[in-house]
């Protein structure tokens, strides 16, 4: 499945290869390709036969592609923002595939018709399971996975079909997972983590377990600041105030500038300001900005605050980093 995705997007000069990180662990491997638009599409496969994608751009044509031979135990697809066409004749499915739809597959699909609309952004993630894999988790816990997740590995022949409902949490979850640095190996297993617990939720009984009312609270302020949080990554040049945050996740303000610092040890404006300046060190070390483009991507219209913010989360000017290249 990895050589097919990466061998039909080459074939357009809309996607280019970039050169895999390497401290690879053994087992495992890493596609990452450029969209000349703007953005990425990733695939992991890691040791244990997970494999993990997703994908953050913009394309300015329209593209089609066909795959084939594409197989796969089970896997899911979340789309957090973007929409496609797919077309399977041997399925006698042709949808439109929006945003906020969980997706399930499993068996032999071929082929798979694509087509993407220009000028539209893509974000969203995908996490295919090896055979090996999910057998050994339903051997140790038979009843684990939910009633609809064992209708679905029980049917015979390819499936492609929409997941029962897409909830906070999961969502929540994939925005986090699109704003992670697989570049490095700690990045990568924060990657292999969030993806299984991603499929945790997904597949598992949990949900099928009458909550407490207190259970059920704490729950529901626990998804709201996790998708503050998620809301505050996607937005990280521009974020939200308070207020707007609050109204979104469906908080006051006091419950959420309080739960956020207890839940993620420390402040909303904390946060705002270091992803601001871990955006802005990507830009100056792997895109090749300089320093005023830098501090204009992430929101600063004066450049000397921008420095002076970057080398106190750094402990560096930011023109160092440009000097250094």
């Amino acid at each position: 499945m990895l050589d097919e995705c990466r061998t039909v997007f080459l074939q357009e000069a809309a996607f280019q290869a970039e050169d895999p990180p390497g401290l690879l662990t053994p087992g495992q491997r890493h596609e990452r390709i450029r969209v000349v638009g703007g953005g990425y599409m990733e695939h992991i496969l890691f040791a244990n036969g997970l494999l993990v994608g997703r994908c953050d751009y913009r394309l300015e044509h329209e593209h089609q592609a066909t795959f084939r031979h594409w197989d796969t135990f089970f896997g899911a697809g979340l789309l957090v923002e973007g929409e496609f066409n797919l077309d399977i004749p041997d399925l006698r499915f042709r949808e439109r595939i929006q945003a906020d739809q969980i997706w399930v597959r499993s068996g032999h699909i071929d082929p798979i018709h694509y087509t993407q609309s220009a000028r539209h952004a893509m974000r969203g993630i995908s996490i295919d399971v090896s055979e090996s894999l999910l057998e050994h988790w339903r051997a140790e816990a038979p009843r684990a996975l939910s009633q609809y997740t064992r209708k679905i590995l029980a049917q015979p022949g390819p499936t492609l079909k929409p997941f029962h409902s897409t909830n906070r949490d999961l969502r929540a979850l994939a925005l986090r997972f699109l704003t992670l640095d697989s570049s490095t190996l700690c990045g990568r297993l924060q990657c292999e983590s969030l993806a299984l617990d991603w499929l945790a939720r997904l597949l598992g009984a949990e949900g099928e377990i009458r909550l407490t009312r207190a259970e059920s609270r704490e729950r529901r302020l626990r998804i709201a600041l996790d998708d503050a949080r998620a809301i505050l990554d996607s937005e990280r040049t521009a974020p939200p105030t308070i207020a707007d945050l609050a109204r979104r996740v469906g908080l006051n303000e006091c419950y959420l500038k309080t739960g956020f610092r207890q839940q993620f040890g420390q402040t909303i404006g904390t946060y705002v300001r270091l992803r601001r300046m871990e955006h802005a060190r990507e830009l100056l070390e792997r895109e090749g900005y300089g320093v005023q483009e830098a501090a204009l991507a992430v929101g600063f219209s004066n450049f000397g605050w921008f420095a002076s913010t970057f080398k106190t989360h750094f402990g560096c000017l930011p023109s160092t980093l440009v000097r250094g290249r």
